[in-house]
C-alpha cells in the first residue's frame, strides 16, 4: 500500500542527515512511497541531497529571542510559515508527518497539529531542544536515540536509535578499499579529524600546534581556506595525509580510521557506535543546553569507547598524549560488546507500527 510521508528536517548535518537516512530506508522498505522534505532553508542546505529527495521550503526563524526585533521576526515567520506548511499538506495529502526537531520544523509541525494530520518526532540528542520539548506531548509518538532522553519528554517516548544514512554499516566497504580512497597505506595508525557541522574551528586550531609521528591522518577541516595550510604542516612533519574541506563519503571515513577527533553531535555518536571507533571527543561549546557534552558522557561512561576533553581547558600537548596513550584495542571491544545489547525497535518501525493506528 502506498504511503505518503511528509519529513520536517533542517539546519544542520545532525538533523538532516538521519532525516536522509530514515527517507532511504522508507524507499527500500516500503515502496511505493511518495516522500517530500519540508522545512527552512533547504535549498541552500549543505548537507541536504536536493538531487535526490523532493522538497518544499517554508519560512523560519528563531522564535526564542531577547532582541525585540528579532522575536517580532520570529513570531512573524512562524506564522508565515505556518500558513505555508499547511497550503503545502493540504494539496500533498500526507500520512505521517516525521520532524527532526529544530526551529526549521516547527511550522510543519503545528501545520500538522492545526490541520489533524498525525506527526512522529525524532530527538537525536541526550537533552532534547526546545522545539521538540514543547511539541511532544502532542505527538503520536517520539523516539529518541539515547535512553535518558525518555525522561526529559512527554507523551508515548520510545529509544529508536539514529537512522544512519543508506549503506552506513560497518563492514560494508573494506579497510583496504577506504585507506586506497583516501590514497592512504594499510599498517599506518590512521586518525580520522573532523568537527561536524559546526565545531570544525576549534579543532583545527589544537591540530595546528599537534606534532605527530607514526601515523597517517584524515582531516576533515570544513573550511575550504584551511586545506592547503593543513597538507603543508603534514607534510613538513612527515605525515601522509589526505585532506578535505567536506566529506560526503563518511562512509570511507569511518572504514579507514583506527581512531577519531571530533566532536560529539548526535549523529557522530551514533556513527562512531555503528563502525565501532574509538574516539577523544572535543564536546562543541556553545551547543544549545551543553547537549555534545552529555552526548560524549554516553561514549565514555555507558559504552567505554571514548575519552573526553572540554575545549577551553585542552592543550595540544595534552591531546599529542592522549592519541599516543589512547587504549583503542579496549575501546573497540567495549563498544561491540555494547552492541550485543537486545534488538530495540527503530524509528521506521516506531512510524510504521503508529501509522497503522490511524490508518
Amino acid at each position: 500500500m502506498s504511503r505518503k510521508f511528509m519529513i520536517a528536517a533542517g539546519g544542520t548535518g545532525g538533523h538532516i542527515y538521519p532525516a536522509q537516512g530514515f527517507a532511504e530506508q522508507l524507499l527500500a522498505i516500503n515502496e511505493p512511497s511518495e516522500i517530500l522534505f519540508v522545512a527552512g532553508g533547504l535549498a541552500k542546505n549543505r548537507y541536504f541531497d536536493r538531487s535526490r529527495f523532493p522538497y518544499k521550503e517554508v519560512a523560519c526563524s528563531p522564535i526564542i529571542s531577547k532582541n525585540p526585533i528579532k522575536l517580532a521576526k520570529g513570531l512573524y515567520n512562524l506564522v508565515k510559515g505556518t500558513k505555508d506548511a499547511m497550503k503545502i499538506m493540504n494539496d500533498f495529502n500526507p500520512d505521517v508527518v516525521v520532524a527532526f526537531g529544530s526551529f526549521y520544523t516547527v511550522p510543519v509541525v503545528l501545520a500538522a497539529r492545526l490541520l489533524k494530520v498525525p506527526y512522529i518526532l525524532h530527538e537525536a540528542n541526550s537533552i532534547p531542544g526546545k522545539a521538540n520539548k514543547w511539541l511532544s506531548r502532542y505527538a503520536q509518538a517520539v523516539g529518541v536515540h539515547f535512553p535518558m532522553t525518555r525522561e526529559l519528554l512527554k507523551g508515548n517516548v520510545m529509544e529508536v536509535g539514529m537512522p544512519l544514512r543508506l549503506g552506513y554499516r560497518v563492514g560494508s566497504v573494506s579497510k583496504n578499499e577506504a585507506l586506497g580512497y583516501y590514497g592512504l597505506k594499510d599498517g599506518i595508525t590512521t586518525i580520522l579529524i573532523f568537527g561536524g557541522s559546526q565545531g570544525a574551528q576549534g579543532i583545527n586550531r589544537l591540530m595546528k600546534n599537534c606534532k605527530l609521528s607514526d601515523v597517517q591522518i584524515i582531516h576533515i577541516t570544513g573550511k575550504e581556506e584551511e586545506v592547503e595550510l593543513f597538507r603543508h604542516l603534514y607534510q613538513a612533519q612527515n605525515i601522509s595525509a589526505a585532506v578535505k574541506p567536506f566529506e560526503s563519503h563518511m562512509l570511507m571515513a569511518w572504514h579507514a580510521a583506527d581512531l577519531f577527533i571530533g566532536r560529539s553531535g548526535a549523529s557522530t555518536v551514533a556513527e562512531a557506535l555503528e563502525f565501532e571507533m574509538p574516539g577523544i571527543l572535543i564536546p562543541y561549546p556553545h551547543a544549545t543546553d551543553n547537549h555534545q557534552d552529555k552526548n560524549a558522557d554516553y561514549l565514555v561512561d555507558t559504552v567505554g569507547s571514548a575519552i573526553k576533553f572540554a575545549e577551553h581547558s585542552l592543550t595540544a600537548e595534552q591531546l599529542m598524549s592522549a592519541i599516543k596513550n589512547l587504549d583503542t584495542r579496549q575501546m573497540k571491544k567495549n563498544v561491540q560488546q555494547y552492541k550485543l545489547r537486545p534488538n530495540k525497535i527503530d524509528l521506521y518501525q516506531l512510524v510504521m507500527k503508529s501509522i497503522s493506528k490511524f490508518c
